[in-house]
């Protein structure tokens, strides 16, 4: 069997259109979406309707939540000052360019989804498994908590999304996936990023694969609906700073 996993879409159509062209030249046997559909991009509305045509099982991301929701706050780890305008400005402007129609298939998805292939094991979330939407499980982060993630859940391998970063690592008995960003990269390659995965006779292998798109043409969408251009900075750099006056700090 082979799966596609990819995630944090962020309503960057150019960029999933490209995907999931490149998914169907690849034998995929199956598409699974790790969350967070909508937020930062110009296309929410198409994004989602793609995802439902498609029928790609896809699980709830927090900006899902909170669009779906009409939250204040999609609970994201801003740097104060800019970048936390720049975020609620995304959020405001997502909820009112989004339909009741895609706010309530949002409010509908599931926190989590497992599977099992050949006796191998997977639960997918966009978070962790112990904070389903906001956690971010970082190739940096504490050995400990990893630890504790890893052995909350009987499931072999741990499949998320939420920091853009792609990630495999074997730890405390478990495989910790993470196919990276579709609609906006973090790990300063702007290419949309997602995640073959083959399990054949127990062995599973993963792959990161990177496809270029029209980021051109997301960032001129950005633009014609006067979203802060700092979107449009952070899709031709793949990487997420502050603007603040007089320094720029990359999150790796």
């Amino acid at each position: 069997m082979r799966f596609a996993f990819l995630g944090d879409v962020h309503a960057n159509w150019e960029a999933l259109n490209a995907v999931l062209e490149d998914i169907g030249k690849r034998g995929v046997d199956e598409i699974f979406c790790l969350g967070d559909l909508v937020g930062y991009g110009p296309d929410p509305e198409n994004v989602v309707q793609e995802i439902k045509e498609k029928n790609i099982k896809t699980i709830m991301g927090n900006y899902d939540d909170a669009v779906g929701y009409s939250k204040q706050s999609c609970g994201c780890s801003y740097s104060p000052g800019r970048e936390t305008e720049v975020g609620d400005v995304s959020l405001n402007w997502t909820i009112e360019n989004t339909s009741q129609e895609t706010k309530d298939f949002l409010k509908k998805l599931p926190r989590r989804l497992s599977f099992e292939v050949e006796n191998v094991k997977f639960l997918l979330v966009h978070g962790s498994p112990l904070d389903e939407l906001l956690e971010y499980v970082t190739p940096q982060i504490d050995p400990d908590r990893l630890q504790k993630i890893a052995q909350s859940t009987s499931e072999d391998i741990i499949v998320n999304g939420h920091t853009h970063i792609p990630m495999v690592k074997w730890v405390f008995g478990k495989l910790v996936l993470n196919p990276g960003s579709v609609g906006r990269p973090k790990d300063a390659d702007p290419r949309a990023s997602y995640m073959i995965v083959e399990v054949k006779r127990g062995t599973v292998q993963a792959q990161i694969v990177r496809v270029p798109y029209d980021v051109k043409r997301t960032i001129e969408k950005i633009a014609k609906n006067n979203l802060p251009m700092e979107l449009a900075t952070v899709l031709a750099l793949g990487q997420t700073f502050d603007m603040g006056p007089g320094k720029v700090n990359f999150f790796l």
